[in-house]
């Protein structure tokens, strides 16, 4: 047997190779020892000899829970070794759990072993045999996939066998077929059974109830256990959905939850079904005290169970506070009766005995009176009962966190009300400055110091002043030591006398309300800024106060950003994986896979950090990692299906990253093979833009030519902007790049005013080549570049929103301006003022540099709400404040970056000891993830060019 699985971590629990052992068993005991079995982190794949799969077909999925796992994989195996077909499986039970989990992709749920017939009898065998193996044994329901017959855990769909893969035109891998009469389809894992058109239903047809029927119109309405007719979908999830629905019985309107049967399974045998008893139940017993819906009946229907609950009527509290901003500014009197009608409703629940354990926005409706209901008790329970962990990452207490880390998937025992305490401090949080709530319960996986809270809230509050008069209650609920909170009554004693009073109320004593733990005394007074807030609207320009900004202590430590920049480096060294598709690991957020070499979430963005910092440094250990990293790169060099143009999504940065590598490290041969990769790039393309298309192709170009003098780069880069000239619409007088209509892509028929796709993005790029064009070529080259470029920053003045000094563009050409703040640069003021400050360097046209500053403005204007990433959050920002700073000649404006930078290091996170610039969702690459966040505090550190882009002239 060739391949074999590898030794579990030394940390892994002891069930790490159970399935991995009971396929080999089958195999060894069934003859498959020159089968090849090869584990990987999330599939093991087994053939048998001399496998030839086909490009696509009818496959098998086998559904398993987690406790059943095991036996269904031992009967599935001897069923498909017998019959020589190829399978894959999860690897471990937990994989088994997540295919399973509540917030599981729905298109991929539940799919433990996928199966490849080698033609379609060979398929009905085995479905018939693996159906009959499995029979009584639990698995959830496959959604993209047709069940054999109810009850069964095999599922069938026709699917792509061999991985033919598509790279479209936005640099993204897609699943596609290609049918026999040349027609090619997606292939796309969603919920809901697909027939690709020249697929031949697998069943014959006489006889058999699985033919499916000739297409029908949809049903008017869907009618749940006989009385509940469902008029719209609130959610979907794998867990099963949430419904609005009308009580046929009595005519009112209702909530319907879904639970499907076995998603969610646990090693106890529960699922989602228990958990929905368990909320009924709750549910009844919370009747008396009125603040929840009252439960109208439980039901089951085809296996799964429904819970159908009184609507009550209103707005979730986290869309109540967008849409009264949107109406007026919430006041400081409405936020104080809103804080007190909250912890009103908390002591209702812990006077009665019981704790919310998941306590937020989503989870409580305001009624059209004003009043607060708890409308999700899903996770309601007594304190100390045992129960596996479950909270919302972002409102729990660090205690909850913990617990949950701690115990995984085994019962713990539920906090006491002081969590509930921790989640109100960041419920009121969110309630004043609509923003992540996070700011208020710790970005940290660790314990946050003491006065860190008070000292960001001072900051928070110049951007968001409603916060200034609550910064005392929220700090004193959010503490880390649940001993050390304000209990509800000291809560409810200070918003009295903040509804009492214009400006922050003393101190509150121990008022020992009842049901709630009192603490030792009086907890000691978090540090307040020196000058009361206004009392006015959040969002008032100057309501925080010139005492606030005093008080305010700077964010910006130059100690705290070489400390990210040296544990980021090393991060990136440590997760490097070049044995692997990818050189670093993609994110844990679910997106699409692109190619593993591009800059924007490949390893070429990745390798430029690297580079600046080796550069910079002169560190032998990061020499190192930029060889291993260029050698992993040119090896991939030519593999792609074909060569995409874009800087982001395309193989021109690829190309500028790589030769910037060989450069530092003198490698020769390497540095040839980028330009020649450059030189290979198209020069006509659907997109001028500057992510995906021609614009960021010429920048590519631009740059390697000014290193290396090779006019062949430069005559490709002009052609690039001779083609980008042609795509102009001047339709309506404007200056504006549409992506085709042809293109294969998401952002076919875009128009954007931005940076990645749109005018500023191109102007930036004909500016490059007017000042490239002007060294030895015909002046009425660089003209026409000029002309284009200055008449693209003509279009942004025209189409600027300016308000109150903050200027704005639409998203789209013909949208409404973005009005609320954004610090994007690729479709906001970020990128837009980036173009604009360029364009005022080679003109000396004021207008240009006084619109950049207004650009300028905006992009800082509430940086809280912004991601730490280049593409779309504050090191994007970074950067252009790093720009005015440079060609304006202006302090204040590095003083911003370094103001951005502090930004950046009160979001870090803590994994295995040190402190990064990401966390885990975002990854390792440039886009937003830790590479591109480096890239912006190296150079705030050490100075140097913007990255990306080439250079452009300087007037006079």
């Amino acid at each position: 047997m060739s391949g074999a699985p590898t030794a579990p971590e030394p940390d892994a629990p002891a069930d790490a190779l159970l399935l991995l052992d009971v396929a080999r068993a089958v195999l060894d005991r069934c003859g498959g020892r020159r089968w090849t079995f090869q584990p990987g982190d999330a599939w093991c794949f087994v053939r048998p000899p001399a496998s030839a799969p086909r490009a696509h077909g009818w496959k098998l999925h086998v559904s398993a829970t987690p406790l059943a796992a095991p036996l269904v994989l031992a009967r599935s195996a001897e069923v498909l070794v017998r019959h020589e077909a190829s399978f894959k499986f999860a690897t471990d039970l937990d994989r088994v759990a997540r295919l399973g989990n509540i917030w599981s992709d729905r298109g991929s749920g539940g799919k433990f072993i996928t199966v490849y017939p080698r033609d379609d009898d060979q398929f009905r065998t085995l479905a018939s045999e693996l159906d009959a193996a499995t029979a009584g044994l639990p698995g959830p329901r496959i959604l993209s996939d047709r069940q054999l017959r109810p009850g069964s855990l095999v599922f069938f769909r026709y699917g792509e066998f061999s991985g033919e893969r598509f790279l479209t035109d936005d640099g993204v891998f897609e699943h596609r077929m290609t049918g026999p009469d040349g027609s090619v389809v997606k292939d796309e894992r969603k919920p809901g059974f697909f027939l690709p058109p020249w697929a031949q239903y697998p069943f014959p047809a006489e006889g058999s109830a699985r033919t499916p029927s000739a297409p029908a119109s949809a049903p008017a309405s869907v009618l749940l256990g006989g009385r509940f007719r469902v008029l719209r979908a609130i959610r979907h999830a794998n867990k099963g959905g949430v419904y609005r629905a009308v009580d046929e019985h009595t005519g009112s309107e209702v909530v319907v939850k879904h639970a499907r049967a076995h998603v969610g399974a646990r090693l106890d045998g529960t699922d989602v079904r228990d958990r929905l008893r368990d909320e009924a139940r709750m549910l009844e017993r919370l009747a008396p005290t009125g603040v929840c819906p009252a439960v109208v009946d439980l039901f089951e229907e085809q296996g799964d169970l429904f819970l159908a609950e009184e609507l009550v009527p209103g707005t979730p509290l986290n869309l109540w506070q967008g849409e009264r901003a949107r109406q007026a500014p919430l006041t400081r009197s409405e936020a104080v009766a809103m804080a007190r009608r909250l912890v009103a409703l908390l002591r209702t629940l812990h006077q009665a005995g019981f704790v919310i354990c998941d306590f937020k926005p989503h989870n409580v409706i305001v009624t059209p009176e004003g009043a607060v209901r708890l409308i999700d008790t899903e996770y309601v329970a007594e304190p100390g009962q045992e129960r596996v962990p479950a909270y919302t990452i972002g409102y729990a207490a660090p205690e909850v966190r913990a617990a949950g880390a701690l115990g995984g998937a085994r019962p713990v025992p539920v906090p006491g009300p002081a969590a509930d305490r921790f989640s109100l401090g960041v419920v009121l949080f969110c309630l004043v400055t609509d923003l992540d709530p996070r700011w208020a319960a710790g970005w940290l996986d660790a314990v946050r110091p003491p006065g860190e809270p008070a000292r960001l809230f001072s900051r928070i509050a110049l951007a968001h002043p409603l916060l200034e008069p609550f910064g005392e209650l929220i700090s004193a609920l959010v503490r880390s030591d649940p001993e050390e909170r304000w209990t509800l009554g000291q809560a409810e004693e200070y918003l009295l006398a903040l509804s009492r009073s214009p400006g922050p109320p003393a101190t509150p004593g121990e008022s020992g309300a009842p049901g709630t733990p009192a603490t030792a005394g009086p907890p000691a007074t978090p540090a307040r800024p020196a000058t009361p807030g206004a009392s006015g609207a959040a969002g008032a320009s100057g309501a925080a106060g010139a005492g606030a900004v005093a008080a305010a202590a700077p964010l910006y430590r130059a100690a705290a950003v070489d400390r990210l920049l040296a544990d980021g480096l090393v991060h990136l060294r440590r997760t490097m994986t070049p044995h692997r598709d990818t050189l670093w690991p993609r994110p844990e957020r679910r997106a699409p896979q692109t190619d593993p070499c591009n800059t924007w979430n490949g390893a070429a963005g990745v390798l430029a950090t690297l580079t600046r910092a080796a550069r910079a440094d002169g560190d032998e250990a990061l020499r190192g990692a930029v060889a291993e990293a260029a050698a992993w790169i040119d090896e991939r060099l030519f593999t792609a299906p074909r060569l995409l143009p874009g800087l982001c999504f395309g193989r021109s940065g690829t190309a500028w990253a790589l030769y910037d590598a060989a450069r530092f490290l003198g490698d020769a041969r390497t540095a040839a093979r980028a330009v020649d990769l450059a030189g290979r790039l198209p020069v006509r393309w659907h997109s001028p833009d500057f992510t995906h298309g021609l614009a960021g192709a010429g920048t590519a170009q631009l740059h390697l030519w000014h290193l290396t003098g090779d006019e062949a780069l430069l005559t490709s880069a002009l052609a690039c902007g001779d083609a980008v000239l042609a795509a102009v619409d001047r339709s309506d007088g404007q200056w504006i790049w549409p992506t085709s209509q042809a293109t294969d892509s998401e952002l076919a028929g875009m128009r954007s005013y931005g940076f990645a796709h749109g005018t500023a993005g191109v102007g930036t790029f004909l500016l490059s080549a007017a000042h490239a064009a002007g060294a030895g070529r015909p002046a009425g080259h660089a003209a026409r570049f000029l002309e284009a470029a200055i008449g693209a920053g003509a279009t942004l003045v025209e189409t600027a929103h300016v308000e109150r000094g903050n200027a704005t563009w639409p998203a789209r050409v013909g949208d409404e301006p973005q009005l609320r703040p954004t610090t994007q640069w690729c479709n906001g003021p970020a990128g837009i003022g980036t173009f604009l400050i360029r364009l005022w360097a080679a003109t000396g046209e004021e207008r240009f540099a006084g619109l950049a500053e207004q650009a300028a403005a905006s992009a800082v204007s509430d940086p809280w709400r912004a991601g730490p990433g280049a593409c779309c959050g504050n090191a994007g920002t970074g950067h252009f404040l790093l720009d005015l700073a440079e060609l304006r000649g202006e302090h204040r404006h590095r003083a911003r970056a370094e103001e951005i930078a502090g930004i950046i290091d009160a979001q870090h996170s803590v994994q295995d000891g040190l402190r990064l610039t990401a966390d885990r969702a975002a990854g390792c690459e440039y886009a937003n993830g830790t590479a591109g966040i480096l890239d912006f505090l190296l150079r705030l550190r050490d100075g140097g060019p913007r990255p990306w882009t080439a250079p452009t002239p300087l007037h006079g």
